[in-house]
């Protein structure tokens, strides 16, 4: 039964309901006479001639109020566990689910965990600072700028750490600030090295293996 298309089991109800017997309508569909009879029990209890398989739908175990109320967890805690956002979210429903449907969910919204991007931690004052000083020298002529010396200092770690970050979040929230992994200068054993450059010339480089930046550059 399960073979025959839609078109074949109306014909088939077509036939019976216009007085054919069941050997006359198997030998005229080239079916037999049990898949006949499976096809009118189902029509007789459905009222349909399609199959209960092709007709049935996935019940959603989210309905659209569960779906806003995980989106909102989701938001708000973005570097949390899947089996967590699952935990929180089942003390909202009357019906627990699992972490597979919450999974599920959040994939249909184009939802997925993901690492986060790293960044340079920067904080509120930092930001304040270094936008005050772009402002600053903006006026600055070409001969005030030649009594600058450019200056940096470059940390090379040699055992970097591996530890990821994963945060719920869209392909259009990847540089979101709350998506991305702040990172500092120092992660796992390092050698900190310094440079400087001006209009003039390239200055040395040195190796800070001594403690502060200021005894390394007063022993070069």
């Amino acid at each position: 039964m399960s073979d025959l298309t839609d078109f074949q089991r109306g014909q088939t109800v077509g036939a019976q309901l216009v007085g054919a017997t069941v050997t006359e309508t198997s030998q005229r569909l080239g079916v037999s006479r049990g898949t006949v009879s499976k096809v009118m029990t189902a029509y007789t209890q459905r009222g349909k001639t399609g199959s209960a398989k092709q007709n049935s739908r996935r019940k959603e175990k989210l309905s659209e109020r569960d779906g806003r109320v995980l989106k909102r967890i989701v938001m708000s805690k973005k570097k949390t566990t899947a089996a967590k956002l699952t935990a929180e979210l089942n003390q909202h429903l009357d019906s627990p689910v699992s972490t597979i449907t919450v999974r599920r969910y959040l994939h249909k919204e184009d939802i997925y965990s993901r690492t986060a991007i790293p960044k340079p931690f920067v904080t509120d004052a930092n930001v304040k600072c270094r936008v005050e000083w772009c402002h600053y020298p903006k006026t600055w002529s070409i001969d005030k700028w030649k009594t600058v010396i450019w200056s940096d200092e470059s940390s090379f770690t040699l055992f970097p750490t591996t530890g990821r970050v994963h945060v719920w979040r869209t392909p259009a929230q990847a540089y979101d600030p709350d998506c991305l992994r702040p990172t500092v200068k120092h992660e796992g054993k390092s050698v900190m090295v310094w440079a400087a450059v001006s209009l003039f010339s390239a200055g040395p480089i040195v190796t800070l293996n001594e403690g502060s930046l200021g005894r390394s550059i007063e022993k070069f």
